[in-house]
């Protein structure tokens, strides 16, 4: 009888057990599908702030980039400035040298002018006391003809200086400005010359 009621506790044990394992059976794929779930928004929300912060990396870097465009920017006008300066600053000492070599030989021309007229009121002396001065007549008028010369250059010279601060090429204009001074330096050599050879016929006709 013992035995025959521990056999029939040990049985309704056993259904109880299954009983009880069969909810919890039922329940194992439950939590497996909540484990999922779980573990996907884990992943998205980690995939996510990895982005965030790619992103914001990617923006400080864009940042860096700008901020060394702007001083790179900065830096190339502050020395486009300077440059400016510096040349506006060699432009005018060179327009100073070229006005200054101009009013020099704006005087040599002055002076050349005054020695022909006297070389003229000689030859008209001459001429009354009866001597032949009609070559000293001819080589002072070619001299004066080179007179004229040396002014118009001179003039020209004055121009183009002067156009030269409103110029879009200032140096090109520097460099005509320097070139025409040169030919009025030449041509003051040669009324200079022109006349010495008036001199020398006056001395020649004198005799």
């Amino acid at each position: 009888m013992i035995l025959k009621r521990l056999f029939c506790l040990l049985a309704a044990a056993g259904l109880v057990l299954t009983a009880l394992a069969v909810p919890v059976l039922a329940q194992e794929p439950s939590d497996d599908s909540a484990a999922g779930v779980g573990l996907k928004e884990n992943v998205k929300s980690r995939l996510e702030r990895l982005q965030a912060q790619r992103q914001e990396i990617e923006n400080k870097v864009k940042e860096r980039r700008a901020e060394s465009a702007a001083k790179v920017g900065e830096k190339k006008d502050k020395v486009a400035a300077a440059k400016r300066k510096l040349d506006a600053a060699r432009a005018e000492r060179v327009k100073t040298s070229i006005r200054r070599m101009a009013a020099r030989f704006e005087a040599a021309i002055v002076r050349l002018d005054n020695l022909a007229e006297r070389i003229s009121t000689r030859l008209e002396k001459l001429a009354q006391d009866g001597k032949n001065v009609s070559s000293g007549k001819t080589a002072l008028d070619s001299a004066k003809t080179k007179i004229e010369a040396a002014k118009l250059k001179l003039a020209e010279t004055k121009t183009a200086l002067e156009t030269v601060a409103d110029s879009e090429d200032p140096k090109a204009n520097f460099e005509n400005a320097k070139t025409q001074l040169e030919g009025v330096k030449t041509a003051v050599k040669e009324a200079h010359a022109a006349l010495v050879d008036v001199i020398k016929i006056i001395k020649g006709s004198s005799k």
